[in-house]
């Protein structure tokens, strides 16, 4: 969590500053002077005093955490009696050392002997609440970082099946096109490689930036287009403001694929597919259009569109959205929309 040092602070300084206005008035409601002065050095050396053993504490609390075991609960008692006797040394040392600053006189804290016992209930109560405190929150960063490693394996492991289903697809193209134009399956293996080794050289990273998609895409539509020669026209726009912002692995390349299988246009047999990328201030739209039999002939999603799709909700959740529609002009769109 972000700025916790200082979400500390600002509850000390809260705490501290409710309890000064709550004394100041039981005073005045009792018809006595408030001494409100007195009353904030008091709460504020109280209050920061305890603010300033919270890293001692949660040492402590860190190195052994809380269970219910003699060994466990021995250190924290000990660890506890250690935190009130701090606690009360550092309120006499600093109060009997402002007070006569403050032109506030000498200031007199009792018998020490019986202060200690005094001042140890409230103690425990300090103790108990922030050790409580510190516990749930290393629970929530735990809980937190397995959601993340769950994500990123989840993420990982459907990048994975990308792979070899895009290989077996583009060596049938190529065993297809052998037998009629050796040289075009010569050109159509030549990109295949610069494809898969592209792919071989993403990050580990589960999230890439949407430059490197793009190039990923422009590279799959060449190998198609070695394939296919002048019955395969394809345009891809990118709005510069959003090729540095991340996105799953692989989340293009199935969905071009799928325009690729399902887009020939019905007369003429021709491809014509056209990719763009927008940056909205807070979102990424993505469009893919192709000039195909429309939304009929991709009424099944098939393994890309509904590996995109798992995806998309394994990283963003509701967030991100996957429509699959039909244009108005003919052919099918898929948009994607994905948080920034």
């Amino acid at each position: 969590m972000k700025n916790l040092r200082l979400y500390i602070f600002l509850y000390f300084t809260s705490a501290m500053a409710l309890d000064v206005v709550y004394r100041s008035l039981d005073g005045v409601t009792r018809g006595r002077p408030s001494h409100w002065q007195e009353i904030l050095i008091e709460q504020a050396t109280g209050y920061y005093g305890a603010m300033a053993l919270l890293p001692a504490l949660f040492w402590v609390a860190s190195r052994w955490r809380f269970r219910l075991s003699i060994t466990t609960i021995g250190i924290h008692a000990i660890a506890l009696v250690c935190f009130s006797i701090l606690h009360t040394s550092l309120l006499w040392g600093s109060r009997t050392l402002l007070f006569p600053l403050l032109g506030l006189g000498q200031y007199d804290y009792g018998d020490m002997s019986v202060r200690y016992f005094m001042e140890f209930p409230s103690d425990v109560i300090a103790y108990a609440m922030w050790l409580a405190a510190f516990s749930i929150y290393k629970n929530w960063l735990r809980t937190k970082d397995l959601e993340t490693q769950l994500v990123s394996a989840r993420l990982e492991n459907l990048s994975h099946q990308l792979q070899p289903h895009f290989l077996f697809n583009a060596l049938n193209a190529v065993s297809a096109t052998m037998y009629e134009d050796l040289g075009r399956a010569d050109r159509m293996l030549e990109r295949i490689c610069d494809f898969l080794r592209s792919t071989l050289r993403l990050p580990d990273s589960p999230m890439v930036p949407v430059s490197t998609e793009i190039n990923l895409a422009r590279q799959y539509l060449e190998v198609m287009q070695a394939r296919l020669e002048d019955r395969l026209h394809f345009e891809i726009l990118c709005d510069p403001k959003a090729e540095s912002c991340t996105v799953p692995a692989l989340l293009l390349q199935p969905l071009v694929e799928n325009a690729v299988e399902h887009g020939q246009d019905p007369v003429s047999g021709c491809l014509d597919i056209g990719i763009e990328v927008r940056h909205n201030g807070n979102s990424i739209g993505i469009t893919i259009r192709d000039h195909g039999r429309g939304v009929l002939s991709n009424n099944s999603n098939g393994h890309g569109l509904s590996n995109a799709e798992r995806r998309l909700k394994t990283v963003y959740g509701p967030a991100a959205t996957l429509r699959l529609t039909g244009h108005p002009q003919g052919g099918a769109v898929v948009e994607v929309q994905i948080p920034t």
